[in-house]
């Protein structure tokens, strides 16, 4: 899970209770938000369970918290980082667009579906520095008549 987009559902999460935090609003959220980069949903599901609520605020808040809930485990931030993983979808959102969107956007550009995943296989093999080993593997070589 993209921490950028965990983060938009944490701020929602505390505009829904920020009734009741009133003044300890910022120092809630900044607690949520050292919780969610450690990991620690456990955490935050207790913080926000601290304020009983009902009705709509209560749909509300199980919407919000139920995302973080049910994806608990994708969002070992701390971990991942430990780890040299990346923690968002920018850098694969950036490599999709120019990688691939470059070359098939190009002007006047039409593709089949079977001819546009073979120039992205192409491309992606190429950006992952693995051309020498595609090109000189004869398993990966159409055979002639």
């Amino acid at each position: 899970m993209d921490l950028y987009h965990a983060r938009e559902h944490l701020h929602s999460l505390t505009r829904s209770l920020e009734f009741m935090l009133l003044d300890r609003r910022d120092e809630w959220l900044a607690a949520r938000l050292e919780d969610l980069d450690y990991g620690d949903i456990d955490g935050i599901e207790a913080a926000v369970r601290e304020y009983p609520l009902e009705g709509v605020k209560k749909d509300e808040v199980e919407k919000e918290l139920g995302y973080f809930l049910n994806n608990a485990p994708r969002m070992r931030y701390h971990w991942f980082r430990s780890r040299g993983l990346f923690a968002g979808s920018g850098v694969v959102e950036a490599s999709c667009k120019s990688v691939i969107g470059q070359r098939l956007k190009q002007a006047g550009m039409h593709w089949t579906v079977s001819g546009a995943d073979a120039i992205i296989a192409l491309r992606c093999k190429e950006a992952s520095s693995t051309w020498e080993a595609i090109c000189n593997n004869p398993d990966t070589q159409t055979r002639s008549a």
